[in-house]
This record gives C-alpha cells, sequence and structure tokens, in this order.
C-alpha cells in the first residue's frame, strides 16, 4: 500500500522530469505543507504542460503510475488522485484547454471508473469516456 507521506517521493521516483515542477511547487509553499490535494494539484500542471506541448511520449507512464496509486494507494492517496489530479484534467478538458483524446485512452480500469462517476455527477461528458 502507498501511504500518503510516501506518494510525493513515489511519484518523483517514477517520473524523475517533474522534479523542476515539484522544487517550484515546494518554493511557492515556503517550507509549509502544502497538503497531498495541492500536491497533486502540481503534478496535474506538470501533465497538463506536456498535455499541452504534445508530448504524449511521457504520458502512458504517467497514466499507469496513478492508476498504481488509485488501486494501491491508501485512502488519502486515493481520494487526492481522484479529486486533485483526475478531475483536474477532467475539468481542464471540459473547459477545452487540454485535450480529452490525450488522456483518456490512457486511463486504467479504476481511474477510468472514477472518471465516469465523475462525469455521471456533474453530466459532463468527457470526450472517449
Amino acid at each position: 500500500m502507498i501511504k500518503k507521506q510516501d506518494c510525493m517521493d513515489f511519484i518523483l521516483r517514477h517520473v524523475p522530469d517533474f522534479e523542476r515542477a515539484w522544487r517550484a511547487h515546494l518554493e511557492y509553499w515556503d517550507g509549509e505543507e502544502a497538503g497531498l490535494c495541492n500536491d497533486m494539484g502540481a503534478f496535474s500542471s506538470y501533465v497538463e504542460d506536456l498535455l499541452a506541448k504534445n508530448r504524449a511520449e511521457n504520458l502512458k507512464p504517467i497514466f499507469d503510475l496513478i492508476e498504481q496509486l488509485m488501486s494501491d494507494g491508501d485512502k488519502t492517496v486515493k481520494d487526492a488522485v481522484a479529486t486533485c489530479f483526475l478531475e483536474n484534467l477532467l475539468n481542464r478538458a471540459s473547459a477545452g484547454s487540454v485535450p480529452a483524446r490525450a488522456f483518456v485512452p490512457l486511463l486504467g480500469p479504476e481511474s477510468r471508473a472514477y472518471c465516469k462517476a465523475w462525469d455521471d455527477f456533474t453530466g459532463v461528458r468527457t470526450e472517449g469516456l
């Protein structure tokens, strides 16, 4: 099980290119704990940037990692990934700032199920779900 206190180290081990954005996020919080939801929000912004730059080669391992967190994370990790990563991307897709077709095919079963449930809850229909 991936615990809250290990989540961001886990992400950084698997996505070392996130390190620069992570450092900027930490500097913004100036030594205060941002909380896992804000940390996942920073990660979703990093992924949004990859989507905007059409760097699809970097996306599959990231969404595999997200699926692992949704499957193997503790409740806090799962909640943060769902509400502060997946929902962020879905909201940005519905606003037109990222193309859903760029990430929806990469969603694993747990992530896809959550995204579908979010669409049902909000009444939004994300392309490809």
